[in-house]
């Protein structure tokens, strides 16, 4: 209890003091000061909603896995998979087995019989349909990472913007008085390093997930792309 008082007490002291610093900084430190809140509370929502998508698509990645490679046949992986809808691997999965189906049954009902040169041409078909699948998939886990990027790319430079600006302001305060006393200089000096604080406070977290979620992000390209390979050589070495 005692640790929690001392906690909110803390931030209290911590917002007062933010909330003065503001108040007391230019027109333009403020700005920049609320570009880079709002980048880093952004990015903080990005990264909660990203750990949630991709906590998600791991779990049910692994499961879908494990009953692809336990499974011969597609029909059987293809049934007992369709509830992962979560799972990018597993939507290409379903996108292939679609297609092979989808193509298999017409050749099938138009008399055309597949073999030799037609399973080719079938497993060029599943192999589109995955492709495409895998795109729109890595796509969809890359929504927001963007943003991720730019934040941690751009947010350190908003702050040296920011302390360049005060240090300049320290020295224009300094030309005018003639004095570089302490009480002359300091304000400016605030200024020059709370931006760059709010700009590795943005930046730090938004590098740091996004790497994370890229590194997630090939994992799951690299398992969809396996799977892909494993399913058009079953479709190949059956000759449908």
């Amino acid at each position: 209890m005692i640790i929690n008082l001392n906690f909110a007490a803390n931030s209290l002291t911590t917002g007062l003091q933010l909330a003065e610093t503001m108040k007391n900084s230019s027109l333009v430190v403020n700005i920049m000061l609320v570009a880079l809140l709002l980048a880093s509370m952004i990015s903080l929502a990005i990264i909660a909603a990203k750990l949630i998508q991709y906590r998600m698509a791991f779990i049910e990645t692994a499961k879908f896995v494990d009953v692809f490679w336990k499974n011969k046949e597609a029909q059987d992986v293809a049934v007992k998979t369709a509830s992962l809808t979560k799972s990018p691997v597993a939507a290409v999965f379903a996108a292939g087995y679609a297609e092979f189906k989808e193509t298999k049954e017409s050749w099938e009902d138009k008399g055309i019989v597949i073999i030799g040169g037609k399973v080719d041409e079938l497993a060029a078909n599943v192999d589109r349909a995955m492709r495409r699948e895998t795109h729109v998939r890595i796509q969809i886990l890359e929504s927001g990472l963007s943003f991720l990027a730019t934040t941690a790319t751009a947010s350190p430079f908003i702050g040296l913007f920011g302390t360049v600006y005060g240090i300049m302001n320290a020295f224009q305060e300094i030309g005018k008085t003639g004095s570089a006393t302490l009480g002359s200089i300091a304000p400016h000096l605030s200024d020059a390093l709370v931006t760059t604080a709010f700009g590795l406070i943005a930046a730090i977290p938004a590098s740091v997930a996004f790497n994370y979620f890229n590194a997630r992000l090939q994992k799951f390209e690299n398992e969809a792309l396996n799977v892909s390979a494993d399913f058009l050589n079953q479709i190949k070495r059956s000759n449908v």
